[in-house]
């Protein structure tokens, strides 16, 4: 397994160091099959949040290369990067949450969602708000200065996302509206998980909307999370990020696709059933000085569950978000 770090320096420098290191790579995955039984090579794009650990455990315990699969990481922070290197080529396969899926449909972009990565653990459904935060690393949080405690406070706040009409303000205009709140006067603007929380820490925000290890970075500065916008948006069990090709990449290699299919579903299931020790794996990875007992308790799915997808989308065309439903299957990989 080769990992190559991009690190999280800004959106812009972002932006420009991603998509430096794409040009200067070549195309992996190639053709179909393999020749003198040698492994299907694949570049794939992770991040540093625990959604993705099942890749990185998947990789240690062999399930992938079991599979015939040879994994290269590449860890990049920015999705419209990961996007445009997926329609370059220059990756083989990406981390899109579900939302932004849904939006890149409807832009027309080529993608194809093969197999899931996290989701919504279905404990969460019956737990209260304040013990939901246990199965989630996403909250909103606000800073000091905004004296902001609940979601009453978010009507005409200023609310950071790392990206705009997709999964963060999607799911929190939809739990404001279902709790009464007017979204109209909602200020959004478009930041990444770091200087989010530096602008949370400094009050130059009034709120923003971060997964781990940022939002355990702003409980350690005693910010205040008054949502956990993807365990109340989200039906139980939902995928809410998967893994995701170009449409014509997965066309041609559906050989490819279906081994990492297969190695994909024994990880989640491998991290299901081993969440302290995958709990772990994350603390160690991102170096934070956390215990197991600090981190949420995560899921990961097997599959992806259209009908559960197609209540997600109509969720968001009754909020005004999308204008019409769409058939979820068709962003569905599928081999026929």
């Amino acid at each position: 397994m080769k990992i190559r770090k991009l690190g999280l320096v800004g959106i812009a420098a972002t932006s420009v160091i991603v998509l430096a290191a794409c040009s200067a790579g070549t195309p992996s995955g190639g053709t179909d099959g393999t020749s003198g039984g040698e492994a299907i090579k694949l570049r794939v794009q992770a991040h540093a949040s625990i959604a993705a650990e099942p890749l990185y455990t998947g990789i240690e315990q062999g399930f992938f290369e079991d599979e015939g699969l040879d994994i290269e990481v590449v860890e990049m922070p920015d999705l419209s990067s990961a996007t445009a290197a997926l329609q370059a080529n220059k990756l083989d396969l990406a981390f899109v949450p579900t939302i932004s899926a849904l939006q890149m449909t409807r832009k027309n972009l080529p993608i194809t969602l093969v197999a899931p990565s996290d989701g919504i653990n279905p404990e969460a459904a019956e737990a209260p708000r304040e013990k939901q935060r246990d199965y989630t690393s996403v909250g909103v949080y606000t800073s000091k200065a905004s004296g902001i405690t609940d979601l009453k406070g978010l009507a005409g706040a200023t609310i950071a996302a790392p990206e705009l009409k997709g999964q963060p303000d999607g799911t929190i205009t939809s739990v404001l509206q279902e709790a009464g709140v007017a979204t109209d006067g909602v200020e959004w603007l478009s930041l990444g998980f770091v200087p989010a929380l530096e602008a949370l820490k400094n009050d130059q925000v009034d709120a923003a909307f971060l997964v781990s290890p940022f939002s355990i970075e702003a409980d350690d500065a005693g910010l205040t999370r008054v949502m956990n916008p993807s365990v109340e948006f989200f039906p139980p069990g939902t995928a809410t990020s998967s893994w995701a090709a170009s449409a014509n990449w997965a066309k041609e290699n559906t050989e490819a696709v279906a081994r990492f299919q297969r190695a994909s579903a024994k990880s989640s299931e491998w991290a299901n059933k081993n969440l302290e020790k995958v709990q772990q794996h994350a603390i160690d990875r991102a170096g934070l000085k956390l215990s197991v007992a600090d981190m949420p308790k995560s899921f990961w799915p097997e599959t992806i569950d259209a009908k559960k997808y197609q209540t997600v989308d109509q969720k968001l065309v009754d909020i005004g978000f999308f204008d019409d439903p769409i058939d979820v299957k068709t962003i569905l990989y599928s081999k026929n």
